[in-house]
């Protein structure tokens, strides 16, 4: 009997035959000697299956749609590795990207690793915007980080993360009925347990973006419905939660006065010329200064809509998605 390997890298997959091919092209060719990978095709009605079927390396499980976070924990039960890695099937994993994960797991203190974000050559040119945008503005989200090097954080998603399985097991892997959110709910478990959790920008995966606004509407606005459940269970513990309560009070701070005063309405254009200038000066490009501060008003506008829209009862199945 073959040893068990050091990584199980884990993909929770429905419906992405439009990049399973080249995900798994790259998840099966990486510079390690000791991984499996598992897909967990959670319902597929596709060529999903048929695509993995086609590795011999990939050990493939078939299960009725249940969403992602189950389909991770699945995948995690199924795991040989002492570390599982999870990458999503919209990722292409870079061929070091394995080694650069190991290299963060120190000491039996750390419980997970992960890493970059970065565009796929192939991207669309929206998506290569998109992907720069949400690396501007990564340092309020938490979601895309600008660091440098191996440092300490409080969450990496889940899309490029890594974990000792013995402490998924010990927290109870990801809450299956969060989806997004369902990675940072686990990141803050493990934290609280006393784990660290490191990032290390060398381990990189390419994640294909939306194609346009409405795909880019759809993200955010389920990224911001899934705050809601967050902020049930724990209360306010991220920046983005906080920046959302100010941005809300600034709001109908700037309503009322208008209200009061109407004449008042150009002070409202304020907030988003500063994020224009800012843009402008980030990029060096006065056009796509202008493009990122659409990006930025769909971005807040989708965002809060979905937490409004959750805040007010849209009942939980309509939160979920596909892996």
């Amino acid at each position: 009997m073959a040893p068990d390997p050091v990584f199980s890298i884990v993909i929770a997959a429905r419906n992405a035959q439009a990049t399973m091919a080249c995900c798994l092209e790259a998840a099966t060719a990486l510079e390690h000697p000791s991984y499996e990978v598992i897909v967990v095709d959670d319902g597929s009605t596709d060529a999903t299956s048929e695509i993995c079927a086609a590795y011999s390396r990939v050990r493939l499980i078939k299960v009725p749609p249940g969403g992602p976070s189950r389909a991770r924990n699945l995948g995690m039960q199924a795991a040989r590795g002492a570390i599982v890695a999870f990458t999503d099937s919209d990722c292409v994993v870079d061929r070091a990207w394995l080694r650069e994960l190991e290299k963060g797991f120190l000491t039996p203190q750390v419980a997970g690793v992960g890493g970059d974000q970065i565009s796929p050559p192939d991207d669309t040119d929206f998506g290569k915007e998109v992907q720069a945008f949400f690396k501007a503005i990564g340092f309020v989200t938490d979601y895309i980080k600008t660091s440098s090097g191996l440092e300490e954080t409080e969450h990496n998603p889940s899309c490029n993360a890594a974990y000792r399985k013995q402490v998924l097991e010990e927290v109870g892997g990801f809450d299956e009925s969060l989806w997004p959110g369902e990675d940072v709910d686990l990141d803050l478990r493990i934290r609280r347990r006393g784990y660290r959790l490191l990032y290390n920008p060398a381990a990189r995966v390419a994640h294909y973006r939306p194609r346009n606004y409405g795909g880019l509407a759809r993200m955010v606005r389920r990224y911001g419905a899934c705050q809601w459940p967050l902020i049930r269970k724990y209360g306010l513990f991220r920046k983005i939660h906080y920046l959302s309560a100010g941005l809300l009070a600034g709001a109908f701070l700037l309503l009322g006065l208008l209200l009061r005063n109407p004449h008042t309405w150009p002070v409202l254009l304020l907030p988003g010329m500063a994020a224009f200038l800012w843009f402008w000066i980030k990029t060096g490009d006065r056009r796509r200064g202008w493009r990122w501060l659409l990006f930025l008003l769909v971005t807040v506008a989708g965002w809060h809509w979905g937490l409004i829209t959750a805040i007010c009862g849209r009942p939980p199945s309509l939160l979920q998605g596909g892996s």
